[in-house]
């Protein structure tokens, strides 16, 4: 199993930014808007 780190913020440019630094640092990111989103995604 392939393992994420889940980003949840309501600020989508936030959101981005902590994605693009992880994923430069060579994780694999999932981005969720809310709570609800975030557990959709578990």
């Amino acid at each position: 199993m392939e393992s994420k780190i889940l980003i949840v913020d309501d600020d989508k440019e936030i959101r981005n930014l902590i994605s693009v630094y992880l994923e430069n640092e060579g994780l694999k990111t999932q981005k969720a808007e809310d709570a609800i989103e975030a557990l959709q995604l578990l």
